[in-house]
């Protein structure tokens, strides 16, 4: 049964699966965080040195794919070692660096290699997304959401109502057990909820990319305070209030609310419920919002081969991840991640970037006028391709502009460099001038 539970949570979720197959880090990130507590429920019971280095090494490759995962991370560190010393006060010289070093190797190698490559260990989403103190009612109020959704929740409520007439003493005691036996997991968690209700709500977090790889480690606490009450490590559910028919009522329904939310995420919204970003979005629609970038970028290749110009185009983006995919050996720039400065000023419409550009894309009425993206009048421009799809619940139109005389201007070369060239004014600062 907690195998089947197991699956029914994790393998089945929509969520996952949308994220498997959309790719980014979160996938990778969930993996090293449920073996590395797999690990770690062998570390806090055994002198493993295998186990102790498997525990290691994820922790290390969970900070590469995503920075916060050292406020989940470290705490269950510091649990298990702790363990280790309590346990094995002979071993634990041995313990220390087993558990340490190849984590820490992993972690400052990368960072060295960035503060030398990028003169920067932080990733530019740190700068362009920053927290969002404003929003935290939202955010808890997704987090809840996706506590619900993934069956979490509803399990464990349903379980609380099913065995309170049986197990009623045993449910408190059970649940501070269940605590205590893995307190660095719960700190851990406590810790990044805290984090995430200014984090999860932030642009390309949809779909519970922030909270998903966390999911797993949630599913299994859960199956261990059910083994608990139970005390069997075969049968998770017991009949209680329900009898025999409890169990089977749980699958049922949690096949019924996956398949639901299966059928939702691809033909309503990538992000079902009431918060968080692109409630009117399909995966349908996205679909064909990243097939019509792909579209854009052959017809920009083809654009900039018959136009015989030398070298190759810079682009100026907003969705800085199909084009450079694409087109790998030209110029991306953006208002965004990709173009970040310290030094040098970086907005929606910084004219140097436009300017300077071979190519705009635009998206249209989302990001304001033509003119205000462009900083320019669009009869300026020479319009390579226009395509209109329903994108987020609006009509939107997608299109790519040709400047011909582009003209020169540069970033620095790292992040914290200095300003090369001095930036052109934005249309309505010249407007303002005039008058």
């Amino acid at each position: 049964q907690g195998k089947i539970l197991f699956g029914l949570i994790v393998w089945c979720s929509p969520f996952v699966i949308f994220w498997t197959a959309g790719g980014l880090e979160t996938i990778y990130l969930s993996s090293f965080i449920t073996i590395a507590f797999a690990a770690a429920v062998k570390c806090l019971k055994h002198h493993s040195t295998k186990h102790q280095w498997i525990f290691s090494i994820c922790l290390g490759l969970a900070f590469l794919t995503r920075y916060d995962s050292c406020l989940v991370t470290l705490p269950i560190w510091f649990h298990v070692t702790f363990k280790q010393y309590l346990y094995f006060p002979k071993q634990f010289r041995h313990s220390l660096a087993t558990l340490l070093l190849p984590g820490l190797f992993i972690a400052c190698s990368w960072l060295v290699f960035s503060f030398n490559y990028y003169h920067d260990v932080f990733p530019t989403s740190v700068y362009h997304k920053p927290l969002q103190w404003d929003t935290q009612r939202g955010a808890v109020g997704y987090m809840i959401q996706f506590g619900l959704f993934c069956g979490v929740l509803p399990i464990l409520g349903w379980f609380v109502v099913d065995q309170f007439s049986r197990n009623k003493s045993k449910l408190l005691s059970t649940a501070i057990t269940t605590t205590k036996q893995h307190l660095g997991v719960f700190i851990g968690l406590s810790i990044f909820g805290c984090y995430a209700s200014v984090t999860c709500l932030a642009h390309m977090m949809f779909s519970n990319r922030m909270l998903l790889p966390y999911l797993p480690a949630t599913a299994l606490l859960l199956i261990d305070f059910l083994m608990r009450i139970n005390h069997t490590s075969t049968t998770v559910w017991r009949g209680g209030r329900f009898g025999s028919k409890s169990w089977p009522i749980v699958v049922v329904l949690a096949i019924a609310v996956q398949t639901t939310l299966f059928y939702y995420i691809d033909q309503v919204s990538i992000n079902p419920g009431r918060y968080g970003e692109y409630t009117n979005l399909s995966r349908q629609s996205y679909i064909t919002f990243m097939q019509t970038l792909d579209d854009q970028a052959a017809t920009i290749s083809q654009h900039w081969r018959n136009s015989e110009k030398s070298g190759q185009p810079q682009i100026h983006v907003y969705a800085a991840g199909i084009l450079p995919y694409k087109l790998p050996q030209a110029k991306i720039v953006d208002w965004g991640l990709v173009s970040y400065r310290k030094n040098v000023h970086v907005d929606m419409v910084q004219t140097g970037l436009l300017y300077s550009s071979d190519y705009i894309i635009t998206l249209s009425p989302r990001h304001h006028r033509l003119r205000y993206q462009l900083q320019q009048e669009p009869d300026a421009l020479i319009v390579v391709d226009e395509t209109t799809i329903n994108f987020d619940g609006k009509s939107e139109t997608l299109s790519v502009y040709f400047n011909p005389t582009p003209i020169a201007y540069r970033l620095p070369n790292y992040v914290d460099g200095e300003a090369r060239d001095r930036i052109p004014p934005k249309i309505n600062e010249q407007d303002n001038a005039n008058h």
